[in-house]
């Protein structure tokens, strides 16, 4: 039980650091502030994959004990914070993919090709 706890702890953490950089990058004006939001979206992911993680080994400890009707306030934390981190990591990429001007995109930001 102590894994799962450290291992969504730490999830956690990750997301708290992914957020930092998710503001620091709107607050900054400088060009390579798409680089600091696309570090702090893959934080988020990873946030997502440590607290999936928690999750499962949660579930593996409690195989026996656990139903349907049965799971803790704990498991439903987990899973909604699990799917939270999963919802803004890939909306922080998309994000980042959609707004991103370079050398692929048309000066005016709409991609060279479909």
């Amino acid at each position: 039980m102590a894994v799962a706890r450290s291992v969504a702890t730490l999830a956690v953490v990750v997301a708290i650091f992914g957020l930092e950089l998710l503001m620091v990058s709107q607050v900054s004006e400088d060009p390579r502030s798409w680089h600091r939001w696309a570090v702090g979206s893959a934080l988020f992911l990873l946030a997502f994959i440590l607290s999936f993680g928690g999750l499962l080994s949660f579930l593996t400890l409690l195989r026996n004990q656990v139903t349907l009707m049965g799971l803790t306030l704990t498991f439903w934390s987990e899973f909604t914070a699990s799917f939270l981190f999963f919802l803004s990591a890939v909306s922080g990429l998309h994000v980042n993919s959609i707004s991103r001007t370079d050398s692929v995109t048309h000066p005016w930001g709409l991609p060279a090709e479909f």
